[in-house]
């Protein structure tokens, strides 16, 4: 009889986590909201990088043969606080010529993760509505343990209610950029008086745009696309823009990662600030030692048991700690607006730009995080 693991939440880390398990001959339940059948209208995009992007198409959790990823080979960054030119401050590029990271749509990955869901007889999918996830119906079912890939349900609520939190009175405005065909394969990063804003190429002709605007300035559609018109990167006469979609932004960490049989996962484990894109990579990188972890259990002959959970808070808990702390501590010092400061900061900056080695080490992080 095979072991059975339930697996809660509606998003792509929900998606993910169940096919890497599902690969491991375990029975899965997904408890899903929505319709898991419903057309998912979705312009947000994600950034992978190459060396988590290797992982998910090795272990088939994506086709290897999914092509809709667009490679980003330079990074530049610039500081345009100061009402002059805009400065560069870091130009990121890989020596080994491989890609800084991939760029892709959510509902890109949401689709192939669906379509192979679907064919899977393992795995079996329910609606139910939240307060069911406290129920003796739930609670009563022998799972051997039980992924919450959600961070604002009943049982994130119940369990893993105290967290270390911060709220960076940000929002973050999204949207796509249609223009004309171009070699878009530089990703920048300009850091505005309003906040960051980050362009992020899809294709030829379609960029990904993420600006964090702290909550005092009043920003509204056409102010958006106005300063979007202002900074972008190619000087194009014709610009077509999605619906803008936007979120508040805030910093957040359980201080404990499971409770008995139960795991928080995902958002769950760690919400940071967009201004490095490494939100995505760290859940990623979550899903491959967890799917380890489980894995060496079942070559060993051993139950799937809370011990999992024990040894996943043990290896992760310090490195995710740290290196989201790092990413909080870069938002804070981007954040600062002083004139001074934003002077000295480019004289600093251009220390380190020179200083290759430094910016191999900030490429090897941001590809493969701190525990490697």
């Amino acid at each position: 009889m095979r072991e059975k693991v339930c697996i809660i939440g509606d998003g792509l880390t929900a998606l993910m986590l169940s096919k890497a398990l599902l690969d491991l001959n375990i029975e899965i339940d997904l408890i899903i909201k929505n319709n898991f059948k419903k057309k998912l209208l979705d312009d947000r995009t994600v950034g992978i990088s190459d060396n988590n992007l290797l992982f998910l198409k090795d272990n088939q959790i994506l086709d290897k043969k999914m092509k809709n990823f667009w490679k980003i080979k330079k990074i530049k960054i610039f500081n345009s606080k100061l009402e002059l030119d805009k400065k560069l401050l870091l130009n990121f590029e890989n020596k080994k010529k491989d890609p800084l990271f991939h760029m892709i749509k959510n509902n890109e990955i949401y689709l192939n993760l669906k379509k192979k869901l679907e064919k899977n007889s393992l795995l079996k999918i329910l609606i139910k509505k939240d307060n069911y996830l406290l129920s003796k119906k739930f609670l009563n079912k022998n799972y051997k343990l039980i992924i919450n890939c959600s961070s604002n349900n009943i049982i994130d609520k119940k369990f893993f209610f105290r967290k270390i939190y911060k709220d960076y009175k940000s929002t973050a405005y999204t949207l796509i950029a249609k223009h004309s065909k171009v070699s878009n394969n530089t990703a920048y990063q300009f850091f505005t008086k309003f906040g960051p804003m980050a362009f992020l190429p899809l294709s030829e002709n379609s960029t990904s745009i993420v600006w964090s605007v702290n909550d005092k300035n009043y920003v509204n559609n056409e102010i958006f696309k106005s300063n979007i018109r202002k900074l972008f990167p190619y000087n194009f006469k014709r610009i077509s823009f999605s619906s803008i979609n936007k979120f508040k932004l805030n910093f957040l960490i359980p201080r404990e990662y499971y409770f008995k049989n139960i795991l928080t996962f995902g958002d769950g484990l760690h919400k940071i600030h967009p201004i490095a894109g490494q939100g995505f990579n760290m859940i990623i990188r979550d899903i491959k030692i967890l799917q380890t972890i489980i894995k060496n259990k079942i070559n060993l002959g051993l139950e799937l048991e809370n011990s999992i959970l024990a040894e996943f808070n043990n290896r992760v808990k310090s490195y995710n700690f740290l290196f989201a702390k790092g990413v909080d501590l870069t938002e804070e010092f981007f954040s600062n607006n002083n004139d001074i400061f934003n002077l000295y900061s480019n004289k600093f900056f251009s220390e380190i730009d020179n200083n290759n080695s430094i910016k191999s080490l900030f490429i090897k992080f941001a590809n493969k995080g701190l525990n490697i």
